[in-house]
């Protein structure tokens, strides 16, 4: 599988936010401190496989909001 566009709401440290990966082979994530790139990569583990790096699923609801979007 090859994921050509993410999208999020409320998800970790994005409020609202569309990806596209079409074409992308290879990438490299850049940013600073708390910039949410390791939220992108939760991301794309809790799409495929309903899990990430906390334990429980309220953990990547964004602070303040009741429920978030993921779509690979």
């Amino acid at each position: 599988m090859q994921p050509v566009r993410m999208t999020l709401e409320n998800f970790l440290s994005y409020g609202k936010a569309e990806v596209d990966l079409d074409g992308i082979q290879v990438a490299a994530l850049i940013g600073d401190n708390g910039a949410g790139k390791s939220s992108l990569l939760d991301t794309l583990l809790w799409a495929i496989y309903g899990q990430g790096r906390a334990p429980e699923a309220d953990n990547f609801v964004r602070q303040g909001e009741e429920q978030a979007l993921v779509e690979l």
